[in-house]
């Protein structure tokens, strides 16, 4: 089983309601994320592109035909005062996962950090967020051992959220 496929899997093990795809995106972006930031390298080996409302892994629509196909996840419909909300990804549980223990932890950091479901974004790993608010619509998001976490990006950072914090009181006032 590919890397993308564990990481989704595992993910999913550990709710077993599931999660949405825009959801298990970021979770997938997030634990990426963190595991650069201390191996400067990414767990699930995928390249991530900004897409309108989530970091996306490349694969991450083939791979879930692909263990969909192979039974190893179910699809259900996601229903809210009697509305289709959504769909919800949940593990069919058929297949154990066989990742390290580092990247397990840390997935389980990232899972931590979104019990209460997948927001606030900003607040968890600004870091992150603003690397994936930055780059461009539909292009590549960077992992540089180069600019993340570093004295310049952390200026970036806290001048785009005093921006958006400006910007929100202006609208809000």
């Amino acid at each position: 089983m590919d890397k993308l496929s564990q990481v989704i899997l595992y993910i999913l093990q550990k709710k077993p309601e599931g999660y949405s795809r825009l959801d298990l995106a970021r979770l997938i972006y997030y634990s990426d994320g963190v595991h650069f930031q201390k191996h400067a390298k990414i767990i699930s080996g995928q390249l991530f592109i900004h897409m309108e409302d989530v970091p996306l892994p490349v694969d991450l629509d083939k791979t879930i035909m692909k263990m969909k196909k192979e039974g190893l996840i179910d699809v259900k419909p996601e229903i809210l005062d009697g509305n289709l909300k959504g769909f919800l990804i949940f593990s069919t549980g058929k297949e154990a996962v066989s990742m390290i223990k580092e990247e397990r932890r840390i997935i389980k950091k990232v899972l931590e950090a979104f019990k209460r479901g997948v927001y606030d974004e900003s607040k968890q790993y600004p870091n992150l967020y603003e690397n994936y608010v930055i780059t461009a619509l539909y292009s590549q998001i960077p992992f540089s051992v180069d600019t993340l976490n570093t004295k310049i990006h952390f200026f970036k950072k806290k001048s785009l959220l005093e921006l958006s914090g400006k910007i929100f009181r202006i609208f809000f006032n």
